[in-house]
């Protein structure tokens, strides 16, 4: 099995808070693509040492780093796995001249950036940093529902020891699939092993220990929910949990009037997208399923 590549990169901006923030795009001729300047890491380099490094030979900018933005994957033209960790860095100084791997940079504000941006996966990424550069405590939750586990009666032993099912297994693998394409910072899980299992491939591929949490458990009170998630202050965190879990939340939150689009449902290997500001829930979407 090929080895997976490693690359770090960053969300280059200028402005201070009280001026309007553009982001830096850079457009590689090899590629014919507008997206965010990125590399491969030199031998024995850190991610962040090399999202700095790789910015500046790409851009010309000197930068500072900020926040981590998390990490995404992708297949390469060659069919290997790519991960790549982003920072969200400040340019301090410097100026930009083509070179080998850069043609033409952009300075643009967020709307334009989501035009221009050729990869839906850039756009998040900028998505992510105008969101903490309006509000620090911003956080994207990535609420997961496990995936299928067969027939809670049938099985013998505990049941936070139920496992997936082969068809459980391919729902997970979806679900990795799906969530390849969002920055992720951090993993969290219900005990449950059908949980777990169900984030193990996006936790191998970017490289995170998942966490759980008894908070995350069945029958949590919906209440105490909202106090779990009052704790979040930053990051973008996939939470795997149950039926019992996400159902009553989403139609909490809707009950509040807080704006939920999508269809109101959680099936198994399910996505729900929460955006929270200061440890509360201030929208909500149905992502899909994996």
């Amino acid at each position: 099995m090929a080895r997976t590549l490693e690359a770090a990169g960053g969300v280059v901006y200028r402005g201070d808070s009280d001026s309007r923030h553009q982001f830096l795009l850079v457009h590689r001729p090899r590629y014919r693509d507008w997206s965010l300047p990125k590399g491969k890491l030199d031998r024995g380099e850190t991610f962040k040492g090399g999202a700095l490094r790789e910015i500046e030979e790409e851009t010309g900018y000197r930068c500072s780093a900020r926040d981590y933005l998390g990490a995404i994957t992708y297949r390469t033209q060659r069919d290997r796995l790519k991960v790549v960790r982003y920072w969200l860095v400040k340019a301090k100084k410097g100026g930009f001249k083509p070179n080998s791997e850069v043609d033409a940079v952009e300075w643009v504000g967020i709307n334009a950036a989501r035009a221009l941006l050729t990869y839906n996966r850039d756009v998040r990424l900028v998505e992510r940093a105008h969101a903490i550069l309006s509000n620090p405590t911003a956080t994207r939750i990535y609420l997961v529902r496990h995936g299928n586990a067969g027939v809670r009666s049938r099985w013998k032993g505990p049941d936070r020891k139920r496992p997936l099912t082969e068809k459980g297994i391919a729902q997970a693998r979806g679900v990795g699939e799906m969530m390849s394409r969002h920055p992720v910072t951090e993993i969290r899980s219900s005990p449950a092993l059908r949980c777990i299992q169900t984030v193990e491939p996006i936790a191998r591929d970017i490289g995170l220990e998942i966490e759980t949490a008894d908070l995350l458990s069945e029958f949590t009170p919906v209440d105490t929910i909202h106090e779990y998630l009052s704790d979040f202050n930053g990051g973008a965190v996939v939470l795997c949990s149950h039926k019992d879990w996400i159902g009553p939340l989403v139609q909490d939150l809707a009950g509040r009037g807080v704006p939920i689009r999508g269809a109101r449902k959680w099936p198994k290997a399910s996505i729900w997208v929460l955006d929270l500001l200061n440890g509360k829930v201030v929208t909500g979407h149905y992502e899909g399923r994996g």
